[in-house]
């Protein structure tokens, strides 16, 4: 008999039900674990169709074992005690059949979703729709379980609602795609500008008197999308339904531009006179690129790149390259460095069934996100960060180098 609804089958149906406008809804995300990458189930071929619906894929390794599928954003549909968690994160167990779609194993992936729940906010357990017995349906009541029941490929229904919990630490894996959720509808998880004072002057266009989107065009680039992601990506502006407003690291941008510059007026005149300046900021503004600096390095990808390569140096990789990095920062950690570094329809390539990476894979230029080599790359080397600026020629991305302006190493004190 020909296969219906397959386990990879049921979870497109389920993520697709629970997050219906993933593609278009800020601080929303989800990924599929890496098990899925294989191009077979059972014996059963999984369509290139049903690949795409599942991706992006990472490694998600939970301390009770690897659900099919993590998502953050508050779902589609009923919540039971919604109002406990803002941006909630999910897990989905999915329960299919290649044969026969009322024989899926129910229960116990209402018990595995269970089991998660000291490590996330919702459990789901995604099945045919067959397959659902009332009994099922009480026991995840009594253990706070969502079931979504499946009909067809793209059909799917919530049988029963979830109720958000309250979780522990969160671990390395969601800590890794929380990031992502806050970042990838603004920019994939990329630098959309590729000078720090584009994001700095943001900040200042923001808070000055007029128009924010005329100010910004006229005194700092006339990308002013770029600059805004930039300055939300870093943490110097919230985004909020009611507008957007300066965080305590934005408002020490402002203090700082009346202390450098005695007025926000003459502060954006000098941000304009250094419109198209080709001059390191480090050397351009020293004291304005040491405040970039500082606020850098508060950035999570910022933090795995730096500690990355402090560890090859300690190792002897004189003259690192993107692979060395990206290697060394999914040794260090790999859910995060994979949101960092890798594009997300090239996942399936750079992961393998098991979850490590498929590291020939890394010497493929086109597995990275332009953002990281290009933009993000020039923001560490204005910053003082980095010895040279990225790379907007493919061709040149495994030969551009990273190397650390100033390495941290034992020195030796002697009397």
């Amino acid at each position: 008999m020909a296969a219906t609804l397959t386990e990879p089958t049921v979870l497109a149906a389920a993520k697709d039900t629970l997050y219906p406008t993933l593609h278009d809804s800020a601080n929303h995300y989800a990924v599929t674990e890496t098990q899925f990458t294989q191009s077979t189930w059972g014996g059963w071929t999984i369509p290139k169709e049903l690949r795409v619906r599942l991706a992006p894929y990472n490694t998600i390794r939970l301390t009770e074992g690897e659900p099919d599928l993590l998502g953050v954003g508050m779902p589609a549909g009923e919540v039971l005690n919604g109002d406990a968690a803002s941006t909630p994160v999910a897990v989905i167990e999915a329960k299919g059949h290649n044969s026969d779609p009322g024989a899926a194993d129910v229960t116990r992936g209402i018990n595995q979703a269970h089991a998660h729940l000291s490590e996330v906010n919702l459990g789901y357990v995604a099945a045919p729709i067959k397959s659902i017995t009332d009994t099922a349906r009480a026991l995840a009541r009594e253990l706070n379980v969502g079931i979504i029941g499946v009909e067809t490929a793209h059909d799917a229904t919530l049988v029963e609602p979830a109720r958000v919990t309250g979780a522990g630490d969160f671990s390395t894996t969601i800590d890794a795609i929380r990031f992502q959720a806050t970042t990838h509808h603004l920019t994939e998880g990329s630098f959309p500008v590729n000078h720090p004072k584009n994001y700095l002057g943001y900040v200042l266009a923001l808070t000055a008197d007029g128009d924010t989107r005329d100010i910004y065009a006229d005194k700092v680039i006339n990308s002013v999308s770029g600059g805004r992601r930039g300055a939300i990506l870093l943490g110097l502006v919230d985004d909020r339904p009611d507008g957007e407003t300066l965080t305590h690291l934005g408002a020490e941008v402002v203090r700082f531009a009346h202390t450098q510059h005695g007025s926000l007026s003459a502060a954006l005149d000098q941000f304009d006179a250094w419109t198209g300046r080709s001059t390191r900021f480090t050397e351009l503004a020293p004291r304005w690129a040491q405040l970039a600096r500082s606020i850098a390095i508060q950035y999570d990808p910022t933090q795995l790149i730096i500690e990355a390569l402090e560890c090859l140096h300690q190792t002897g990789t004189t003259n690192p390259t993107i692979v060395d990095v990206a290697t060394e920062a999914c040794r260090i950690n790999q859910p995060l460095a994979v949101e960092v570094f890798f594009t997300q329809n090239r996942r399936d390539d750079i992961l393998t069934a098991d979850g490590d990476i498929n590291e020939p894979m890394l010497h493929d230029p086109t597995v990275y996100k332009s953002g990281i080599y290009f933009q993000y790359k020039y923001q560490l080397y204005h910053t003082g960060l980095l010895t040279t600026g990225g790379t907007d020629n493919k061709d040149e991305v495994l030969n551009n180098p990273w190397q650390l302006e100033q390495s941290v190493e034992n020195d030796t004190i002697s009397n």
